[in-house]
């Protein structure tokens, strides 16, 4: 179920009595059914769908963001009993993507924190009906629980092991340890959190000799790393703000000591989010940049983190994955409860295309800027990407795909018009090399175009 390439219909039943339940108390679990249909990836192709499972579901979702009741597209959580988990499974969780008219953002910033070293959720999509009633396309996230932490740390241990969600602002300040949501270990202990808390609020020694026994500030730093990189405002190091830091989760091996996780991660890849790779937000990660060894940690993460990412081809997923929802984000016009008509969610993935362009030349000038000498340095730093890449001109007539491989510092190279293609007249319609991969500066990049009643290739340009 958690691959990119995959939609699973996924059919919810809730009796009447907890359709009320769920309308005074949405957050509180209530009785119905599951069953998940497996599918060859477009609409119609649905295999038989699994037994239905008694289970339990409540609503999800933020009430001042993706929070819809179920009059609208609703989010959902859904719990299995432990006695009929489903293919392993304790929960599932099912978000809206109200938030993300692209329909891809978690995807890439899940692949992107996973492609540098941070524990990350998996994503596939779900198309869903309740009662019958056609709710639409749906995230398929993997949740962060118990299952999830065996996966990625191995057997889970007795306390003093904690699962902990940090949201609406909460952080490792005195006095907020009680603040913090347990998701896995005892709710009666919270020593290891305290004691974190402790050594992020002390005067001495400095930061990184006093914090590293209570957090790994090699795996924290490549998650701020990242988070900075897709410009996941609604994070810890996101903006600051009122609610900020959110979106994360703390997590303490059978040691006490902590590593972060990364959630909620639908509000990534925006152009008019591109976040200062050291602008304030939580405050290990402000406590971190004042001290110049946890610092250094960061600039380290952030140009590995770049060069990671950009091997990723994560143009080339989001195109991908883009194609595969095309027609269930059709299908799903014809319901009320749609937010974004097709041409929104088009011009959203466009966006997206556009800052995996050029997000890597924004982080590499930061770290022109930003390289004091390295402390403690174990071997060179990776390089940050520094030159052409590629951008998506798929679709962009031959000025804009000139301009936009500009500032991508490409160029356009072989120019082909092709006869009988389906695109557009003068609309480019592939392109080599494909989009995301990283050149040197000013390197070529071949179009073949939309041609007339003649097939004719240009010179360079």
């Amino acid at each position: 179920m958690y691959q990119p390439n995959t939609v699973d219909v996924i059919h919810l039943t809730l009796p009447p009595e907890s359709i009320v339940a769920l309308e005074s108390e949405p957050d509180e679990y209530v009785p119905g059914t599951f069953s998940l249909a497996e599918t060859e990836g477009t609409p119609g192709t649905e295999k038989a769908p699994s037994t239905p499972l008694s289970v339990e579901i409540r609503l999800k979702g933020n009430v001042k963001g993706s929070f819809r009741s179920l009059a609208g597209k609703a989010a959902f959580k859904v719990k299995f009993k432990k006695s009929q988990k489903f293919l392993g499974l304790r929960k599932m969780t099912l978000n809206n993507m109200v938030d993300d008219p692209s329909q891809i953002h978690e995807t890439l910033a899940y692949s992107a924190f996973r492609g540098a070293g941070v524990p990350a959720p998996r994503t596939g999509y779900a198309y869903l009906f309740v009662n019958g009633e056609d709710f639409g396309l749906h995230l398929n996230i993997e949740t962060v629980d118990v299952v999830a932490l065996e996966k990625w740390f191995g057997v889970f241990h007795e306390p003093p092991q904690h699962l902990y969600e940090g949201e609406d602002g909460v952080d490792v300040r005195p006095g907020e340890a009680l603040a913090f949501e347990i998701d896995e270990g005892k709710e009666e202990e919270r020593a290891d959190l305290e004691a974190l808390i402790g050594a992020v609020n002390t005067a001495a020694p400095a930061f990184s000799p006093r914090v590293a026994g209570f957090a790994d500030l090699g795996e924290m730093t490549r998650m701020w790393a990242v988070e900075k990189y897709i410009g996941d405002w609604d994070s810890y190091s996101g903006q600051q703000g009122e609610a900020l830091p959110n979106n994360y989760y703390l997590y303490s091996d059978p040691a006490g000591r902590f590593q972060m996780i990364p959630w909620g991660a639908d509000q990534t890849w925006e152009p008019g989010h591109r976040l200062q790779f050291d602008g304030q937000a939580g405050l290990l990660f402000d406590d971190c940049l004042e001290d110049p060894a946890c610092a250094t940690t960061y600039r380290e993460s952030l140009r590995a983190a770049t060069v990671e990412i950009a091997s990723l081809d994560l143009s080339g997923l989001g195109e991908r994955t883009a194609a595969l929802l095309l027609p269930w984000e059709q299908m799903e016009q014809s319901n009320s409860r749609h937010e974004h008509n097709v041409e929104e969610i088009e011009a959203a993935v466009e966006g997206v295309h556009e800052f995996i362009a050029t997000r890597p030349g924004e982080a590499a000038a930061w770290l022109a800027t930003h390289t004091p000498p390295a402390i403690a340095a174990t071997g060179p730093l990776p390089v940050a990407p520094v030159g052409c890449v590629v951008p998506r001109l798929k679709g962009k007539n031959l000025t804009s795909a000139k301009n936009r491989s500009r500032r991508a510092d490409c160029r356009i190279g072989k120019v082909t018009k092709k006869r009988g293609a389906t695109a557009k007249t003068g609309k480019v319609i592939k392109q080599s090399p494909r989009p995301g991969r990283l050149l040197a500066p000013g390197s070529k990049v071949s179009v073949w175009l939309r041609g007339g009643a003649q097939s004719l290739v240009s010179s360079h340009r």
